[in-house]
């Protein structure tokens, strides 16, 4: 009785596939005879045999009558053959009223019905008449005890399990292999490998050679994950020569050696099954599928498929799987398609079209997704929830957002899966406000957000923009905190609130949650590195970088990026070289090989290198990368131009366009900076009107800015001026990136000292920034090089009333592994007395050669011997004397300086002389570009 009661505890149904039975209710005491009395009963069996089997059971009666048997009176043994029938034709019910009424029961009706009850779901009955059946004192055969383990191993009843092993040892009955081979499955099934392994350590010697005991054992190992100790048994059973692997022992240890990513070890197995003539087999060839589709030998999976005698719907699923996992996403939908033609004898099956959806996400097949849709439709599977989450991502991926809209109305029952996958394409498809609002309407609806939610929508709110989208993203962080009060947040959605707060330029909240963290990952490095660098602290994502590798923790080419381009824009070509060694040590010990990685990583290499003044490494990089996509081109189109390499520029983008690369808008913007810096302003010009003409991309305000700044340089004042009133009119002409078309303009009329068209801009941007400073200064110095004192003076004046100040001139240079940085006139570094020593050393030797200071850019009203003196303490020159103070005389590094501001011309004219007298190539970055000095002469040729 204690095993009924443990049953009767489960709530048992009757799957849909068996869902024709009626549902009826059994009454154990009081049940409807199924023959009415004596001459109704032929009449009877008969009618009841009108259907299903009709042949077989007419012949029945056939030949009771041939051995004159009455029909009012069948025996148990007719009584048993109709039985059987009916439990073959599904009649469950009939089946019951059968056994019900006969007058006498042997064994075998007491199996067959307890059997048919665990075949067709109602598992509960049948422990129910297994009871009946004892109390009544027959005795089970062993294919009744295999049905009763097979259905308690669906129960998940363990106590159930176990009661049922005692009553077969109390019973006394001998295990034959397949009783042993059940309870060891029905014990792994539990996750109770102990007790399985003791059910097979049970077997006799004298039954080694029991097959079905090793092929449980091992596949119960496999099942728990195991994995040492399944190869373990198979070499163990093996060696013993008493058994011969079967098709199952096979594809256990095959499947393992998959898991395992045991590849050698599974082409070892591949041989024996040749040699043991099983390639053909059906169960063995799905194993080989899958196998060699985890070890990406794709080409082996397929060679396996092909020799499958007999494919099954596994088959298909494995070799559509195999490919869509290892993207070939086309091959996939080959597959299916050849699937679908290959008879009716193999149908698709939710596994196949989850596979085949996948595929077609992964390659855009939009036409191929509406057929298959179509077939899902008519096969009755569209509602399903796993498949609806598959089609809402494929329509998605395929940019169809209507469709998985559609897709997500019509599904009835939505779990949290379904909402997150509507969710996530609006995410990715930039509906930020469909994203949110589906978000509410969620919660409305009582659907509980899981941690794929959260992250999802702090992945939203960190690519959109303004106070009123980082308010929702506060207070979803709130709604995060109150539902993992008790357990913690998860390491992923942390992960998603640190992007969402870097990418906010509130790196306080950043910082406060990356310390909080109990667990961080990879990535959660890799979000402060980026919020760091985004926010103009490169130097602390460098030193996240240093902690991460000092904890050991996993790099990716992500990281490795973002450490370079940290270097870029820290301009430290020392530490860029240095990171780089890291990056190729890191490769070769973690096989860092992989195309992609390879390519992003040497992106931000040459990013990096153009960046800190290596033009030269950044060329020599680009030129051995085997695969380059437009983020290559235009990183060195881009370094070309800041080096006033313009016609490099431009040949590399004949050879991009060559190469069938299609340019972006920065490649354009890299390429009218080339012009800019060289005054070439037909190709400019051709260029600029080419990006909307033959590539379709809109000019930005960045592109006229660059126009603007070609036409002003070279003098052409009204070409100017037309493309800023045509920028103003495209943009708001009151925003600041609009204005800053005005800004470029009052620059050149500085350079050009065009009086009257410098105070219109100037009267413009003051309009509607009149706190803008660089505006101030840009028209102080316009009034001082046009000899208007008073007004420069009075300008300056203002600035002092409004608080305005004038961004201080300073240089930095590297010197033994640290950063100097030095300002005009500067006394205070503790070097000053050599640095000006050397200073005044080079000044002289460069007016022996000739140099005669130019002091035309000092804006002061002061004696020209006055003006000299305050040129000569420039902190560039501070800065390449330092350089030159603690470099080896004989040493061929370059001097590497930097300077916040512009360089004067006096300093530009100093720089060339220098690098002639000391035979030592200078390379200066200032506000706008890179000058390379060498021999005398300058990369910019003198025009910037």
């Amino acid at each position: 009785m204690a095993t009924v009661a443990t049953v009767s505890s489960l709530a048992i149904s009757i799957p849909p596939s068996v869902g024709q039975l009626p549902n009826y209710h059994y009454n154990r005491y009081v049940v409807s005879p199924i023959f009415p009395k004596c001459k109704q009963n032929a009449s009877y069996l008969r009618s009841s045999c009108s259907w299903g089997q009709p042949e077989e059971d007419s012949q029945l009666l056939i030949e009771l009558d041939d051995k004159g048997h009455c029909p009012c009176r069948p025996s148990t043994f007719d009584y048993n053959n109709l039985l059987t029938s009916f439990v073959k034709q599904g009649r469950v019910d009939d089946a019951r009223k059968l056994f019900d009424e006969m007058p006498f029961r042997n064994e075998f009706s007491w199996s067959t019905i307890v059997s048919a009850y665990t075949w067709y779901g109602n598992s509960l009955e049948a422990f129910h008449l297994f009871e009946k059946m004892l109390e009544e004192g027959f005795r089970p055969n062993h294919f009744t005890l295999r049905s009763l383990l097979k259905v308690t191993s669906f129960l998940r009843d363990v106590s159930t399990a176990r009661q049922l092993h005692g009553w077969l040892i109390r019973a006394g009955l001998g295990l034959d292999a397949e009783l042993r081979a059940s309870l060891t499955t029905m014990y792994s099934n539990y996750g109770l490998l102990g007790y399985a392994r003791r059910v097979f350590d049970e077997v006799p010697i004298t039954s080694l050679d029991d097959v079905l005991s090793w092929n449980s054992i091992i596949a119960a190992y496999v099942l728990s994950g195991c994995l040492v100790e399944a190869f373990r048994l198979f070499g163990a059973m093996l060696s013993t020569g008493l058994s011969t692997p079967t098709e199952q022992t096979f594809a256990s240890i095959v499947n393992a050696c998959g898991s395992a990513g045991a590849e050698r070890y599974g082409m070892v197995i591949h041989g024996r099954i040749i040699k043991d003539g099983l390639i053909h087999a059906t169960m063995v060839g799905n194993s080989l599928v899958t196998f060699y589709s985890r070890c990406k030998e794709l080409e082996e999976a397929n060679r396996s498929f092909k020799l499958i005698s007999e494919k099954n719907v596994v088959s298909w699923n494995a070799i559509i799987s195999g490919n869509e996992q290892n993207g070939e996403g086309k091959a996939a939908i080959d597959v299916f398609q050849r699937m679908l033609r290959s008879g009716p004898m193999v149908q698709p099956n939710r596994i196949t079209f989850l596979s085949v959806i996948r595929a077609i996400s992964g390659v855009s097949a939009l036409k191929n997704g509406r057929e298959i849709h179509g077939q899902m439709i008519r096969s009755g599977l569209e509602l399903e929830i796993s498949i609806a989450n598959s089609l809402i991502n494929m329509y998605s991926k395929c940019r169809e957002m209507g469709k998985a809209w559609v897709v997500f109305n019509r599904t009835p029952f939505k779990d949290v899966v379904t909402w997150n996958s509507m969710l996530t394409a609006y995410e990715q498809h930039e509906q930020w406000e469909n994203c949110f609002k589906l978000f509410k309407e969620m919660q409305l609806l009582g659907i509980k957000p899981d941690d794929h939610t959260y992250t999802v929508l702090t992945s939203a709110v960190s690519n959109t923009f303004g106070s009123k989208y980082l308010r929702g993203g506060r207070e979803i962080h709130g709604n995060i905190l109150r539902r993992n009060s008790s357990v913690g947040i998860a390491t992923s959605i942390c992960n998603a609130l640190l992007m969402m707060y870097a990418k906010s330029n509130r790196m306080a909240d950043a910082e406060k949650i990356f310390d909080s963290m109990g667990t961080r990952d990879s990535y959660s490095c890799n979000a402060m590195m980026d919020g760091y660098s985004m926010n103009g602290r490169p130097s602390d994502a460098i030193m996240i970088f240093l902690d991460m590798y000092e904890q050991c923790l996993p790099a990716d080419n992500f990281t490795f990026s973002l450490v370079l381009t940290a270097c870029g824009r820290l301009v430290s070509l020392r530490l860029g070289m240095q990171f780089h060694a890291i990056v190729i040590k890191y490769g070769h010990q973690k096989g860092l090989t992989d195309e992609m990685c390879l390519l992003s990583i040497n992106n931000a290499l040459i990013s990096m290198y153009s960046k800190c003044g290596g033009i030269k490494d950044a060329t020599k990089i680009f030129s051995k990368m085997g695969r380059k996509d437009v983020f290559s081109w235009t990183a060195m189109i881009t370094g070309c131009a800041h080096h006033g390499m313009a016609y490099e520029s431009l040949q590399l983008f004949k050879r991009m366009e060559e190469n069938n690369v299609k340019p972006n808008s920065v490649t354009f913007l890299g390429l009218l900076t080339a012009c800019a810096h060289a005054g070439l302003v037909d190709e400019g010009t051709l260029y600029f009107n080419a990006m909307r003409k033959n590539h379709g991309i809109k000019p930005s305000i960045e592109h006229y800015a660059c126009m603007v700044d070609l036409f002003s340089r070279l003098g052409d004042f009204e070409s100017a001026q037309k493309l800023v009133e045509a920028g103003s009119a495209l943009f708001d002409p009151n925003h600041g990136d609009s204005l800053s078309l005005w800004r470029v303009l009052l620059g050149g009329c500085h350079v050009h000292k065009q009086l009257q068209l410098g105070l219109h801009a100037a009267t413009r941007i003051l309009d509607s920034e009149p706190e803008d400073e660089a505006t101030h200064i840009l028209l102080s110095n316009l009034y001082a090089a046009s000899g208007m004192w008073e007004d420069a003076t009075r300008v300056r004046k203002l600035m002092t009333e409004k608080g305005l100040k004038k961004e201080a001139g300073h240089s930095w240079i590297e010197v033994a592994n640290k950063r100097h940085i030095l300002v005009a006139g500067d006394i205070s570094h503790p070097w000053r007395k050599r640095i000006y020593e050397k200073m005044e050393e080079l000044d002289s030797r460069c007016r022996a050669m000739g140099y005669v200071p130019r002091t035309t850019d000092v804006l002061h009203d002061v004696e020209e011997l006055q003006k000299e003196v305050i040129v000569s303490s420039h902190s560039e020159k501070l800065a390449v004397s330092l350089g030159l103070l603690h470099c080896w005389p004989k040493s061929k590094d370059a001097i590497r300086v930097i300077k916040n501001l512009r360089i004067c011309r006096d300093c530009h004219y100093w720089m060339k002389f220098v690098s002639q007298v000391e035979r030592r190539e200078i390379v200066l970055r200032d506000s706008r570009r890179f000058h390379v000095f060498k021999d005398g002469k300058c990369s910019c040729s003198d025009y910037w």
